[in-house]
């Protein structure tokens, strides 16, 4: 029967399982495609529980604290204004 359907065993690819080296360049790369958006959600967490904080200290403190997006988001749009991007 081994004519018609082959031999049972698999055949040898020798490929070997992967080991310590492959298992860490993965979560190298996994690292690193995440990093940028953890981080951003790690501190927009840490930045609402700074201005709750804030608003624990005095309200004028929380107020600037929220005051303080609007100006890096107006200090941003003045640099885009002054810099406008190439369309070469």
């Amino acid at each position: 029967m081994g004519f018609y359907y082959g031999s049972s065993t698999p055949p040898d690819d020798g490929n070997k399982p992967g080991g310590f080296k492959e298992a860490m360049l993965i979560t190298w790369v996994v690292f690193r495609v995440l990093a940028v958006p953890l981080g951003i959600l790690f501190g927009g967490i840490a930045y609402l529980l700074l201005i709750f904080y804030l608003f624990t200290i005095h309200p004028l403190a929380g107020v600037a604290g929220i005051s303080l997006i609007f100006v890096a988001i107006g200090a941003r749009a003045f640099w885009e204004w002054k810099n406008p991007p190439s369309l070469d």
